[in-house]
């Protein structure tokens, strides 16, 4: 019972899915809906789905231990495709004028994974705790109470990637530093 508890909050907080119902509630909450839809599309369509087939091909294939790339050396190379989709669409929104905040957000989220794939040689940080310590960040740019839920949930995060034995403790401290430096630096440059 403990473990599948643990695998649905590991589920429920992967960061392409948070990031995903984070960015279309974002959207539909604060711009008219024909733009909403708009950058809604651009980050599902431009980077969760070709992130979410990756890792699903790659892990189906054998190339992968699982979906989430837990295996350190395996991410790599997954690190490398993800850093090269987020980089694509940051240049698109910066080149097309996109609102400040969402090329922000991008450029921000391309940071943390750059920073992720650098520690990867050391170490295995843990990107569920990252990707949500950094969002909690900006939802917390939009409404604070919401922000908080959000951290205080990364808490059930990090207690189902221990208990699934994807993380160590090291791993989970290095995720959460990552996330927390980038979290508030985009604090810092968006306002």
């Amino acid at each position: 019972m403990k473990k599948e508890f643990a695998s649905f909050i590991s589920v429920i907080g992967h960061p392409l899915l948070t990031l995903s119902i984070f960015s279309i509630v974002a959207f539909f909450t604060y711009e008219e809906s024909k733009q909403a839809l708009f950058h809604s599309l651009m980050i599902v369509a431009g980077i969760v789905l070709p992130l979410a087939v990756k890792m699903y091909l790659n892990a189906k294939k054998g190339r992968y231990t699982n979906f989430d790339v837990s295996d350190q050396l395996q991410r790599q190379s997954w690190y490398v495709y993800a850093i090269l989709v987020l980089l694509i669409v940051t240049i698109l929104l910066f080149i097309t004028d996109q609102p400040r905040t969402l090329r922000l957000s991008v450029l921000f989220s391309l940071i943390l994974m750059a920073a992720s794939q650098a520690m990867n040689y050391f170490i295995k940080s843990s990107l569920h705790v990252s990707f949500n310590i950094f969002l909690s960040f900006l939802i917390m740019t939009m409404n604070v109470p919401a922000g908080i839920l959000v951290l205080i949930f990364t808490i059930l995060i990090i207690w189902s990637r221990v208990t699934l034995k994807r993380h160590t403790i090291k791993e989970i401290i290095t995720g959460a530093v990552l996330g927390l430096i980038v979290g508030i630096s985009s604090l810092y440059f968006m306002q």
